[in-house]
C-alpha cells in the first residue's frame, strides 16, 4: 500500500520542474498503524526524489456498525482482514465499503532557488 503511494507520488512528479520535495500529505485509516506507515514511507523513499520529505499524515476512522451486536465505533488494525471487519466485541465478520485506507492529498515542494548573478553578463 505504501509502495503504491510512493509510486503515485513519483508519477505525479514526472514532467514537473525538478524541485526538492519537502512533504507528502496523506489521509490514512485508523486501521493502519501510524508508526508502520511512517517507517514504510521512510524506507521506500530512500534514494528517490522523495528522500527526506516529511510524511504529513491525517488519520480518519473506519467505523463498524456491527449487525450482530450493535457495536458502533472506530476499528483498529487488528479488526480488519482485507476488506472484512471483525467486530472487536462479538467477532462477527462484516464486509465493509469504505474509502481507500490511504489517500494522497498533496506532494509539496519548494521552487528551485533563484540563480545568483555571476557577474559575467
Amino acid at each position: 500500500m505504501v509502495a503504491e503511494l510512493v509510486d503515485l507520488c513519483l508519477d505525479r512528479m514526472r514532467g514537473q520542474p525538478q524541485q526538492p520535495v519537502t512533504a507528502v500529505r496523506v489521509r490514512f485509516a485508523s486501521t493502519i498503524p501510524a508508526d508502520v506507515l511512517h517507517q514504510a514511507f521512510e524506507m521506500l523513499t530512500r534514494q528517490t526524489p522523495l528522500a527526506g520529505a516529511a510524511l504529513e499524515a491525517q488519520p480518519f476512522d473506519i467505523v463498524l456498525d456491527c449487525p450482530a451486536c450493535a457495536f458502533n465505533a472506530a476499528l483498529e488494525h487488528d479488526d480488519m482482514l482485507g476488506g472484512i471487519a471483525v467486530c472487536p466485541r462479538c467477532g462477527e465478520p462484516t464486509a465493509l465499503r469504505h474509502p481507500a485506507e490511504l489517500e494522497l492529498l498533496e506532494v509539496v515542494g519548494h521552487p528551485p532557488a533563484p540563480r545568483q548573478p555571476t557577474g559575467d553578463s
